[in-house]
């Protein structure tokens, strides 16, 4: 591994002055003076990607005897890591069928493929796999490590869930500059979204308005709805003293959106708290993070269908204490590139966020 460390260090001098460094049992630490070529952030970049091709992980940082460059040990390639994701994806498509087949249960509902099973499935996990492919697209235009998108399974709808608890991607190292950070948080989020589009208005075409007297009693009532799917139940006629139930594919773009609204809450390293990170630094992001988990929990007393979220929230930022180290190669500012993300967070924050209905 010192022959790897030694490595690294010669392509940092082919950047930059190596005024001093040290090796430790975590790897080294260089001591970096004056660019070799004129542009420092464009030199900081390009040996982010060197070194990241070379299996270390560099972690650059100003400190009071100057500009360091740590470099940890490289990454470990994960053993089968393609057959564990195919196992996951299966073990997750039947308990998410499994799930449609609960919703679509009933004698009364239409038999159409917004209510079938592979409906619910496919309204599902359609979306949450763009969103992943969205945040692996922009890892991979960034050249930043990541794993592959892994579908995560749950207990179905019979057993008090839904069949999934989302996809996830791993990144295997920070993104190297601000500008990264915030478009790969944001790239899966807007894919997702988007996505979730067509199936919500084909979801809610083949939704039912139905009188009040004729909705059973034990039907489930939704407290809070994502504005983006109140705005879109305006396409239904809805007259006093009827309601809407959802079909199972218009169900799934309604978890879709609350699903993407927990990623985008500002709160430690969910997709919202990169953003947040990227614009306005640490200190400021954690104030933001505990700001955050305090609204959530205010809302929930006052409409506990925000509970989930509160709790969600204070978890997250437990596990991670709250902290972001930003980006690794220490290049703070945002290039208008960068303030674009952030302005379409912002927006589609707004569209995910659930509003109290009842």
């Amino acid at each position: 591994m010192e022959a790897k460390l030694a490595e690294c260090r010669s392509i940092i001098e082919s950047r930059f002055q190596v005024i001093d460094a040290k090796i430790y049992n975590w790897g080294m630490e260089v001591l970096i003076g004056e660019p070799r070529a004129p542009d420092p952030i464009d030199g900081l970049t390009s040996l982010y990607h060197l070194l990241i091709s070379r299996g270390c992980k560099p972690l650059a940082r100003p400190s009071d005897r100057g500009f360091i460059i740590r470099l940890f040990y490289g990454f470990k390639e994960g053993k089968n890591r393609y057959l564990r994701g195919l196992i996951l994806a299966a073990i997750t498509f039947v308990t998410v069928y499994y799930s449609g087949v609960f919703l679509s249960g009933a004698e009364h509902r239409p038999a159409t493929f917004t209510w079938s099973p592979l409906g619910y499935l496919t309204a599902l996990l359609v979306p949450l796999l763009i969103h992943e492919m969205g945040h692996w697209l922009m890892m991979r235009r960034y050249r930043v490590p990541a794993s592959i998108p892994y579908l995560i399974p749950a207990p179905p709808l019979q057993l008090g869930f839904l069949g999934t608890f989302g996809a996830v991607i791993n990144l295997r190292w920070l993104p190297p500059t601000a500008d990264s950070l915030a478009i790969i948080a944001v790239a899966g989020p807007l894919a997702g979204f988007i996505a979730a589009i067509p199936f919500t208005l084909v979801g809610l075409q083949g939704s039912l308005v139905q009188p009040v007297s004729e909705v059973s009693p034990e039907a489930v009532g939704l407290n809070i709805v994502p504005l983006t799917l109140l705005l879109m139940t305006s396409i239904l006629d809805v007259g006093e003293g009827y309601v809407i139930t959802l079909s199972p594919m218009a169900f799934a773009s309604y978890v879709v959106f609350l699903v993407t609204f927990l990623n985008l809450m500002p709160i430690a390293m969910l997709d919202g708290g990169h953003i947040v990170r990227s614009a306005v630094g640490e200190s400021m992001h954690n104030f933001i993070s505990k700001a955050s988990i305090a609204i959530l929990l205010g809302l929930s007393f006052i409409y506990p269908g925000f509970s989930l979220f509160a709790l969600l929230a204070i978890g997250i930022y437990i596990m991670t204490r709250g902290r972001h180290p930003g980006p690794a190669m220490g290049i703070e500012d945002l290039s208008w590139k960068g303030i674009i993300a952030v302005i379409v967070y912002g927006i589609l924050l707004v569209l995910n966020a659930p509003i109290p209905v009842g």
